[in-house]
């Protein structure tokens, strides 16, 4: 056995929308071993999205216990977790959950977020937490599982962010952290403490007792039960790092720790996020993050990204070409060519649907691909434009790409030329989970900084400048996008 055998490692588990991913990282950030566990999430047409959590948590049993084979188990120092951020997974006094756990899409409390709004209470929420109320949003579903299922609630004493659950499984430690916290709509960003006076004005005081304590994102939040250890394989006692939000970990994964880097997250969801110092009065984004301690990270994004292409290559194409050469044939689409427009709403939210627009006889496979991808890259231009106004208003020296597009250089290309600024793409294919293993990393004493582990274990493969030509072909056809998008919002939203 060599003595690289015996590098110590960290585990990462990242819960997606759709899978649980867990990865073995050595102390360069390099990925030892990955596993993946499919995770059932439920869609319902009442705007409902849920996921078991007893069924979630045992697909990444599977997974860790499949990750820990050999003599891996001895050589982990700590464990970091991340999931996606909102939603809800409510628990009583043992752990057990008390309803369903709600995924961030879930519409459900849509009518909670819009009555914020219609009773005039938006701008005054927004001066307690930093935020605009949403549909997903923690503090919303929490109101909205209070004021329409009371009894759930009174079960309940734990609400807890999808992270939280699992590492409450690993630890049996009620903890969150400030990512989660802060971005789910529930924290004073002032204060750096919860926001009591945003649940008095919904009308729902007592939910604050429901919330867990507050810990750093790489201090020990818990050890690895008894029962954990036994179900899983990992040591009894291996410390477990408060962590962050997927869309931290992300950037924090993407070694986005100055303002000079936006991280462009490309995902089920357009997430754009870049680190300011603190936002403007009467401006608030869709999340706004305490963030590496005295850092401000600002998010806005839709479900409206790289899972468009998906949907469109299993439902439309009938799964008869992988997305790797679906991209290959879009490829042969000229950037000069006439073609169709598409609006990525496949997941909403409602009313917006998504749709091809513009088409004609001339469209086939590689245009209407390359559509989708244009238009997955322009609603990300559409999101960054509007995160700059929580900055300087200028575009930062760099994009930082994560996610499905970041996997095919010609759609990283893109992404480059509608945006008109150079593209970095990260050095490992699960940028999130990278980053919950930033946070064990230090929560183990592997590194006794986040900014000092990021510059050791996050780099950049490559660098993709924008092409002229095509910069001045795309920003025509954003501009059509953007007009044709204003168009179709109206109408369905007139016919809503």
């Amino acid at each position: 056995m060599t003595s690289h055998d015996q590098d110590p490692l960290v585990l990462a588990i990242d819960a997606g929308g759709t899978a649980v991913k867990v990865g073995l990282f050595d102390a360069q950030g390099r990925i030892v071993r990955l596993r993946n566990a499919e995770v059932t999430t439920h869609h319902y047409s009442d705007g409902r999205v849920e996921r078991d959590p007893d069924a979630f948590w045992q697909a990444t049993v599977h997974a860790i216990r499949d990750v820990l084979q050999g003599e891996c188990a001895e050589r982990v120092r700590g464990v970091g977790c991340t999931g996606f951020g909102n939603g809800v997974f409510v628990v009583d006094a043992e752990g057990k959950p008390t309803h369903p756990g709600i995924v961030s899409v879930d519409h459900r409390a849509q009518p909670v977020a819009d009555r914020v709004i219609q009773d005039g209470k938006q701008v005054a929420l927004g001066e307690m937490n930093g935020h605009r109320a949403w549909g997903g949003q923690t503090l919303i579903q929490l109101v909205g599982l209070s004021e329409n299922v009371p009894s759930v609630m009174a079960e309940t004493r734990w609400a807890l962010a999808c992270k939280d659950f699992i590492r409450l499984r690993l630890t049996d430690a009620p903890l969150t952290d400030p990512s989660d916290a802060s971005g789910g709509g529930l924290m004073n960003l002032q204060r750096k403490d919860y926001a009591r006076e945003a649940f008095d004005l919904l009308g729902q005081a007592g939910l604050v007792e429901k919330l867990p304590d507050i810990v750093g994102s790489s201090a020990i939040a818990g050890r690895i039960s008894a029962r954990a250890a036994a179900e899983t394989g990992l040591p009894e006692g291996l410390p477990v790092a408060g962590s962050m939000m997927d869309v931290a970990s992300c950037a924090l994964g993407a070694g986005v720790t100055t303002p000079a880097h936006m991280v462009l997250i490309a995902g089920t969801w357009a997430i754009n996020a870049m680190e300011v110092s603190e936002t403007a009065p009467n401006r608030y984004p869709l999340l706004n993050m305490l963030y590496r301690d005295n850092a401000r990270l600002v998010a806005e994004g839709s479900p409206s990204s790289a899972a468009n292409l998906g949907w469109y290559l299993k439902h439309a194409m009938g799964d008869r070409l992988p997305v790797s050469e679906a991209l290959k044939i879009a490829e042969t689409c000229p950037v000069a060519d006439q073609r169709c427009y598409f609006l990525p709403y496949i997941h909403g939210p409602k009313p917006w649907q998504a749709s091809f627009l513009r088409l004609s006889a001339t469209d086939n496979d590689a245009s209407m691909i390359r559509a989708i991808c244009e238009g997955v890259a322009f609603e990300h231009r559409r999101h960054a434009e509007a995160l700059l106004q929580y900055g300087t208003g200028e575009w930062p020296e760099a994009i930082r790409l994560t996610g499905g597009a970041a996997r095919s250089p010609f759609w990283a290309q893109i992404f480059a030329d509608a945006c008109n600024k150079p593209v970095e793409v990260v050095d490992t294919p699960e940028v999130g989970a990278l980053g919950a293993a930033i946070c064990a990393a230090v929560a183990s004493g592997l590194y006794t900084t986040l900014e000092e582990a990021a510059s050791n274990m996050s780099r950049i493969s490559c660098r993709l400048a924008p092409i002229p030509e095509h910069v001045a072909i795309l920003e025509n056809r954003y501009r059509e996008f953007s007009r044709l998008d204003r168009g179709i919002k109206a109408l369905l939203s007139a016919s809503a």
